[in-house]
């Protein structure tokens, strides 16, 4: 068998399933490689166990399914982590974030792994509170009487290890629990990258922050900014590194607060300053003894110059020691009103934005919650593709508010009964709930009649491929105020304008 073609077909044939993403499943099947296939067995390797763990419990099922339905014989599925993948990211990060002296903690040998990346030197300097990754090894499947080899391997797979990754004690400072979190609403554990639904507009911002909850501090990914408007899903991934690396690394201190509250913790050390000389001590210790900080719409300090300027000097002096950074904003770093020498050190390492959901995504997003809300409930129900369709069409951009769109729509099905509530009954719930604040709904189309009414050039013309500036202008016009004003993306609006997305960015960038 031609393993690419095996596994081409496997794709497209999971694909084809009716319950299956195909947004969310090429994120993380991009992740993967075959490295074997023989009759009854196949072999994937995944960069991370993050990966490999998600897609053994989403997915397994439809891969052996589809290998069934395309070669009529029952496959073993297996699935290891390629640890020269994890290891070579983080030896190249490692590289710019060496401490001085490393302690014998510090010092972890490379081992032979399941690729080659070229020679390696024989240790690797990760942060103090960075666990080493554990060098992986696998046996084949019995099904195969040969041990199976990888082409571009550097070392034959041979048992699998048991190996952990082993993380260096921490301070007894760093174990303090109003360090470790400081939201205490419990909403936020729920907020994980298993509940998030994976799109276009937010595929990359979601590979990213995986890769930061798998590695803090050792990628090139440090720090981390997101940023896009409010309700796309920023705090969800911020939540969900925070969540993962709590669980996965239980001795790292990981500190996730909305600037607001961090705001709010500098007041309130300055006011009792006069009574308590350690209280700015205190609060920088607060921020300083985090292994990873997560600041959420960081936009807000603008109006806090002095919380502003510990969190910049914490984070110059912690980003050193290789301590992860992330955060998050309603803007990208050089639209916020800050000081030059901040936005450029946010702007450091890699920064990424999330575009609003588009209609597959919102439907996926409703789905889930459904889903999560039958199970809390012990209700079981359907919604139809009729009310599905109606809300993901006017629905806007804002999660939350399309969460409670879809609340208002499960109640009434629990009090009136699967069956009792039609489409027009939705329509009638939330004929103002998806109101824009003055009052009118603004699509694209209304958009582009009121700027051809008012500068006089023909619907034929705005949306043709003319320079001249007597077209362009209004048609950079009414690009503008439909990104503005249309809850949609760039995607559809370079759809309405005969343009691809790249072209309406640049347009509204303008």
């Amino acid at each position: 068998m031609d393993i690419q073609e095996v596994w081409d077909k496997l794709i497209s044939t999971i694909k084809s399933y009716p319950c299956v993403n195909p947004s969310q499943l090429d994120a993380f099947f991009s992740r993967i490689q075959i490295q074997a296939v023989s009759p009854g067995f196949i072999m994937l390797t995944s960069c991370t166990s993050f990966v490999k763990e998600w897609v053994e419990r989403h997915y397994m099922k439809d891969i052996q399914r589809a290998l069934e339905d395309i070669y009529h014989v029952e496959f073993f599925v297996q699935i290891e982590v390629d640890t020269t993948a994890e290891e070579a990211e983080g030896a190249g990060a490692n590289n710019t974030q060496q401490t001085a002296n490393p302690s014998p903690q510090q010092q972890v040998s490379n081992e032979p792994s399941l690729s080659g990346v070229g020679s390696q030197p024989s240790t690797q300097t990760l942060p103090s509170h960075q666990p080493s990754a554990p060098a992986t090894t696998i046996e084949s499947s019995s099904s195969l009487n040969s041990s199976v080899s990888i082409d571009n391997a550097s070392a034959s797979i041979d048992a699998p290890s048991s190996s952990v990754p082993q993380i260096p004690p921490v301070s007894p400072n760093q174990t303090n629990a109003d360090q470790r979190s400081s939201s205490s609403d419990p909403s936020t554990r729920l907020l994980t990258f298993d509940s998030f639904v994976i799109g276009d507009s937010n595929r990359l911002a979601y590979a990213m922050a995986t890769e930061v909850a798998e590695r803090p501090g050792t990628s090139n990914l440090n720090p981390l900014f997101i940023y896009g408007r409010s309700g796309v899903g920023k705090t969800h991934l911020m939540c969900a590194i925070k969540n993962y690396i709590d669980e996965q690394y239980p001795n790292l201190n990981v500190l996730y607060i909305d600037s607001n509250e961090l705001a709010e913790r500098y007041t309130e050390a300055a006011r009792e300053k006069s009574v308590d000389k350690s209280s700015f001590k205190n609060f920088d210790n607060f921020l300083k003894n985090a292994d990873v900080l997560l600041v959420d719409d960081i936009q807000n300090l603008q109006s806090s110059p002095g919380t502003l300027g510990i969190l910049f000097r914490i984070f110059n002096a912690n980003i050193n020691q290789g301590k992860q950074f992330v955060f998050s904003a309603d803007r990208a770093p050089k639209n916020i009103d800050l000081d030059e020498r901040y936005t450029s050190r946010f702007n450091s390492g890699a920064t990424i934005d999330i575009q609003p959901a588009d209609h597959e995504t919102k439907r996926g997003i409703i789905k889930n919650f459904v889903q999560q809300y039958q199970q809390d409930e012990d209700f079981n129900f359907e919604l139809s593709d009729e009310i599905l369709d109606y809300v993901v069409e006017h629905s806007g951009t804002n999660i939350r508010e399309l969460k409670s769109a879809i609340t208002n729509v499960m109640y009434a099905v629990k009090m009136k009964g699967e069956n009792s509530v039609t489409t027009q009954d939705v329509k009638d719930m939330l004929a103002n709930h998806f109101i824009n604040e003055t009052g009118t709904r603004f699509t694209i189309e209304t958009i582009q009649a009121a700027v051809e009414d008012f500068y006089k050039v023909s619907h034929a013309d705005l949306v043709s491929k003319s320079r001249s500036r007597s077209i362009a202008h209004p048609r950079h016009v009414a690009v503008y105020l439909a990104r503005e004003l249309v809850n949609t993306t760039y995607k559809d609006i370079g759809k309405a304008f005969n343009r691809d997305h790249s072209t309406i960015m640049h347009s509204f960038d303008l």
